[in-house]
C-alpha cells in the first residue's frame, strides 16, 4: 500500500483502515467515521438485503504506452444496488484514473468486478493528450476527442474555485486545458456530461 495513505480509526469496529476505505455516517448528533465493511453491514441490516463485504486486492494494468497503473477497489452497498469503484493513489489519496460500475445487489460481485476491469482496460487503451516538446504544453491527440473527469482545483485563488481536469490520469489545470483548446480557435465543439458510473462511449 502507498505509505502516504492516511489510516483512519473506524468508530464502530475500532480498526485502523486506509482513509479511502471510510465513509461518514450522519445523524442529528454528529458525524461518525466508519469503515466500508461496517457501513455495508449497517445498510444491509436496515434494508434487509443480505450482503457479504468483500475486500478486493489491488491490480496493476499497463496503459497504451506500456506504463503501469495500480488500481485499488472499494465496494459499497447502496440499498438495492452495489457499487464498485476503482482508483489510483496520488499523493496518498484516490486520484488519476477513477472508474466505477453499479449493479443489482444480488449480482455476483466478481462478475461486476470483471466488468469494471474491462472498462479500465478500455480506458487505458486510449490516449487523449500528449506533451508537445516544441510548444512546451499539453495538446489534444489527432482524434480530437477528450474524455476525462472534472475535479476541483483547490489551489486556485479564485473564490469560486476552478475545475481541475483529469485526463489520461494527469491533472490538467483549467488554464492548461484552455491552452489546448486554443489550437481549435474558430472551431465548434460539443460538451457532454456523464455520470461517474457511466462509460463514455468511443
Amino acid at each position: 500500500m502507498d505509505k502516504k495513505v492516511k489510516r483512519e480509526l473506524c468508530e464502530i469496529c475500532g480498526h485502523h483502515i486506509p482513509g479511502y476505505n471510510t465513509v461518514y455516517l450522519s445523524s442529528e448528533e454528529k458525524l461518525t467515521l466508519v469503515c466500508l465493511k461496517c457501513y455495508n453491514q449497517k445498510i444491509s441490516d436496515s434494508t434487509g438485503f443480505d450482503f457479504e463485504h468483500i475486500e478486493f486486492e489491488p491490480i496493476v494494468i499497463k496503459d497504451i504506452d506500456d506504463l503501469d497503473h495500480k488500481f485499488y477497489f472499494t465496494g459499497r452497498h447502496l440499498g438495492d444496488r452495489l457499487a464498485i469503484e476503482a482508483f489510483e493513489i496520488k499523493d496518498g489519496h484516490p486520484g488519476g484514473y477513477e472508474l466505477s460500475v453499479i449493479g443489482d445487489i444480488d449480482e455476483e460481485p466478481f462478475e461486476l468486478l470483471g466488468k469494471l476491469i474491462g472498462r479500465i482496460r478500455r480506458a487505458l487503451n486510449r490516449k487523449h493528450i500528449y506533451w508537445n516538446e516544441t510548444t512546451q504544453n499539453w495538446q489534444i491527440t489527432d482524434d480530437d476527442i477528450v474524455r476525462g473527469k472534472i475535479n476541483s482545483d483547490l489551489t486556485s485563488s479564485d473564490y469560486k474555485r476552478l475545475p481541475l481536469i483529469v485526463i489520461d490520469s494527469k491533472e490538467i489545470s483549467w488554464s492548461e486545458f484552455g491552452q489546448m483548446l486554443m489550437t481549435y480557435e474558430g472551431f465548434n465543439f460539443k460538451l457532454e456530461i456523464f455520470d461517474r458510473s457511466d462509460e463514455i462511449p468511443g
